[in-house]
């Protein structure tokens, strides 16, 4: 990966490579190994569309109402520790205090995402470092910073003579953080079949034109990240094999010149590095995280919450 110019695919690759045995359970909340040092999110944004569709998360997918609903449901949470747990009337709060631990950070706070497929990380119709680094994979929003204002009152029952604070607040979200996350990982979905990585030999790599196309991919019934690709069999132009067959060795000399080693690719599949874990006892799945930006919205999202109230109390 070094030699075609992919640094930052080539250290993760070493990383898994050095990484003891440990194979990742597709539960993308679960404790795992985390690098959140290798990728950046200013990295990622230079390649394909990855700029257009983080524009398309911050500026509309954050003000959806699916968005607005999930976001209602962890500030309502978190209000509920400050108001009644903790019993404080300064309702405001930020979340950079979390930010620390990225993957409870990420199951407590993120409320919307934007999915990156293979197509978007591509120059053109190249492959990339992103490309190689890391496939398809998501941006998250989370919340940031939160003000909140509220209506304050006592809620009052005459029959049982108790008397119970409440709050109407309205939740301001001034600022989220934006992350990417990806899990590095060779599991495949257990039907018998194994994703394919390309060919690949010590120089370079090639695909598979069949590989490199959905509907034939399908029919083949053989995975591949650019399944989901918007590139056509009409307009893809990568190095590619003619052939059906994508799980052999293939010889690219020139007409019948000497067979030299830089000419043989091999083909590379998910089993493969599961077979070099097995064999090795290393190679290690681990989570990918970029460090979240936090980023001031021109258009603050207000939600309005549902009353909250504390234990009844006697008159």
């Amino acid at each position: 990966m070094d030699k075609i110019g992919w640094p930052v695919a080539a250290k993760i690759a070493r990383k898994w490579f050095a990484s003891p045995k440990h194979i990742y359970n597709d539960d993308p909340n679960s404790v795992q190994p985390i690098d959140d040092t290798t990728v950046t999110l200013k990295w990622a944004l230079g390649f394909g569309s990855v700029q257009k569709r983080y524009d398309e998360l911050i500026s509309k997918k954050i003000y959806s109402p699916a968005a607005a609903k999930e976001a209602k449901k962890k500030i309502t949470r978190h209000l509920k520790s400050i108001f009644i747990d903790q019993g404080s009337i300064n309702l405001s709060f930020d979340t950079s205090a979390f930010v620390g631990d990225e993957r409870q950070f990420h199951i407590d706070w993120q409320f919307q995402f934007q999915d990156i497929p293979t197509s978007a990380t591509l120059d053109g119709l190249a492959l990339t470092d992103l490309t190689a680094a890391l496939g398809n994979f998501n941006l998250y929003a989370a919340v940031g910073q939160v003000d909140v204002s509220a209506e304050r009152y006592f809620q009052y029952d005459k029959e049982k003579q108790t008397k119970a604070y409440c709050i109407d607040p309205v939740a301001t979200i001034t600022h989220i953080y934006v992350y990417l996350k990806d899990n590095y990982s060779f599991n495949d979905k257990g039907d018998g079949n194994s994703q394919y990585l390309g060919h690949w030999n010590k120089k370079d790599m090639i695909l598979s034109y069949r590989a490199a196309v959905s509907d034939l991919i399908d029919g083949k019934k053989v995975h591949t990240q650019m399944g989901s690709s918007e590139i056509t069999e009409t307009t893809i132009n990568w190095p590619y094999l003619p052939g059906d067959p994508i799980d052999k060795p293939v010889d690219k000399r020139p007409g019948f010149g000497k067979l030299l080693e830089k000419n043989v690719y091999y083909p590379v599949y998910n089993k493969t590095y599961n077979e070099w874990r097995e064999k090795h006892n290393r190679g290690g799945d681990f989570m990918i995280y970029s460090k979240p930006l936090l980023l001031k919205l021109r258009n603050p999202i207000s939600i309005k919450l549902d009353t909250i109230c504390r234990a009844p109390e006697p008159m």
